[in-house]
């Protein structure tokens, strides 16, 4: 997955490529590919049980370090929204706000 989407256009921060794919029935996980180096640094979690009304639950944007993820980390029980800036080596979560479960 990840030499695929190192051809891939440029999506994240500038000039970071940022793949994604199913890490089993309703899970996702990541990982930002530097398009100038090749350096990989991989999303430290997986993202499950996110709402019903989300299609998407990593928003990105090409000029854009912030990374927003919807659902449960690493399959917890507590599902919430979830802020991370990433500085071109890591992902750093900045804020975090609990969702009710539905």
């Amino acid at each position: 997955m990840i030499r695929d989407a190192a051809s891939q256009r440029v999506n994240f921060a500038g000039h970071y490529v940022l793949a994604t794919w199913g890490c089993g029935s309703g899970c996702v996980t990541a990982a930002a590919i530097d398009s100038k180096s090749g350096r990989v640094s991989s999303l430290p979690f997986t993202v499950s049980n996110w709402p019903m009304d989300v299609t998407a639950p990593l928003s990105y944007r090409t000029n854009s370090c912030l990374l927003v993820v919807r659902g449960s980390r690493n399959e917890s029980t507590d599902r919430g929204t979830y802020y991370y800036a990433f500085d071109g080596k890591a992902f750093t979560l900045l804020k975090s706000k609990n969702e009710a479960r539905q």
